[in-house]
Order: structure tokens, then sequence, then C-alpha cells
């Protein structure tokens, strides 16, 4: 009862601050600004360690993450802290201790284009360790998830995209941020620069660091890259609430 308490707490707070995976250069906005970065609570998602790339997803609790629907077929294993490529563009992998198995009966997504396109799962502790990921590598915790933005507001995406420019960046983690340019049908449209591999990077805005949506698709030529907005998404919500509430 108590963890059924709880779960209806968080799912009333995110409801109340709610008041392709494509190789192309159409999502990058202009010239490609992207930075190499170390966040270590975002991830890089691989169907195994054979898989030449993958998809970003970021953790929210000891042992949740959250990513792109359209992305489930690279959900194997979450590869933290990963080293540049090599020269040719080839991924590196990370050390054994910042490996992590995802839990394939935990996956709850929908992948039904820009605006509803979602992917919530778990992730098991590290097999040398013994440790969860994010008692490890952190994680962002529903207190960082944001509601409402608007248009002009700049929020920043990190995440394993390709690099059509520098080899040793392709496929390891980058960020870079832009501004909201649109919104409209349950989609975030923003001019942050993004790769395929970029699928499923949490949308953080800059102002507060809170997660406001989930980067899903390319667009900067008709638009803007798009995203999933948190906001108004209640099954999103609830498939957070439902794997959250298990790590308390």
């Amino acid at each position: 009862m108590k963890n059924i308490a709880k779960a209806a707490l968080m799912l009333s707070v995110i409801l109340a601050s709610s008041n392709t995976y494509s190789f192309t250069r159409k999502s990058i906005c202009g010239d490609d600004d992207r930075q190499p970065s170390d966040n270590p609570k975002i991830a890089r998602s691989l169907k195994n360690l054979q898989a030449p790339n993958g998809c970003s997803i970021t953790m929210i609790s000891s042992n949740c993450a959250i990513s792109a629907g359209h992305c489930t077929s690279t959900f194997g294993i979450a590869q933290f802290h990963t080293p540049a490529s090599d020269a040719r563009g080839r991924i590196n992998h990370s050390l054994p201790e910042n490996t992590y198995k995802i839990v394939k009966d935990s996956i709850v997504y929908r992948d039904r284009g820009p605006g509803n396109d979602w992917a919530v799962m778990r992730l098991e502790a590290n097999e040398i360790t013994g440790k969860n990921p994010g008692d490890v590598q952190g994680y962002y915790g529903t207190r960082f998830f944001g509601g409402d933005v608007k248009v002009g507001d700049v929020i920043r995406i990190t995440g394993y995209g390709r690099d059509y420019n520098d080899s040793v960046r392709n496929f390891a983690q980058q960020s870079h941020s832009g501004e909201i340019v649109k919104i409209r049908n349950g989609a975030l449209y923003h001019i942050a620069d993004t790769t395929g591999g970029n699928s499923g990077s949490a949308v953080i805005r800059e102002s507060d660091e809170k997660i406001v949506a989930i980067h899903t698709h390319a667009g900067c030529s008709s638009g803007g890259n798009k995203s999933t907005y948190i906001k108004g998404n209640d099954e999103l919500q609830k498939a957070i609430v439902a794997c959250v509430v298990q790590d308390m």
C-alpha cells in the first residue's frame, strides 16, 4: 500500500508539473556544433557487443531508464562512460564495470511516430560489481521532470549519434543545445544538432536541467528535429511511475 501511495503521489506531481533513427544530415541544424561530453547518467544502448551502433538512454532511478520506442532492437546492453571511437569510426566499448544488461521483459514502449515514441525499461545490476547502474552512474529522478515549455526555451541533447566529420566522435557521447521552435501534436520541435544514434536522448531544459521530452526524429530540414513531449502523455508518465516505484 505504501508503494502504491508513493506511485500515486509521484504521478500527481508529474501531472501537476505538466500545467529517425536515420543516418542522415537532416538532423544537423546548420553546422555540426556538437561537442564531446561524458554525462555519466546517459548511456549508449546496443543490441550486443557486436553491434556497430545503437541508441541513447537516460537513467531516471537506480534501475530505470527512458529512451525511444523505435530503438527497442538496441535494448540489449547499456554502456556508460564510453571511450572515443577508433580512427575508422568504429565504436570502442566501455569497461565491463560500466556495462549493464537491459531487462527485456521490463520494456514498455510506444512507436507511433513523432509525439508518441518512447520507451521505459529496467537495467540489471552490474555482473562484476553487483551495483545498480543509477547508484553508480547517477540518475535524474522524477524531481527532474519538468512540465510546460515554450518556444524559445533552450534545451540540451546528449547522446551517441553518428559523426560525419570526426571518426573518433562517431557514436561516442556528444552534446549540443538549441531552442525549441514549435510544439505540436505531442511533439517538441527543436534545433539542437543530432544524428542517428541520438534517438532516445533526454531533452533537458537548460534553465533548470529538467527532462521535458525524449528525442526521436530528424527534421531540421523541415521545421526542426522532433521529440516526444512528456507533458500530456499519460501512458508515458504512468510507465515512468510504474518503473520508478519499484526502486523505492
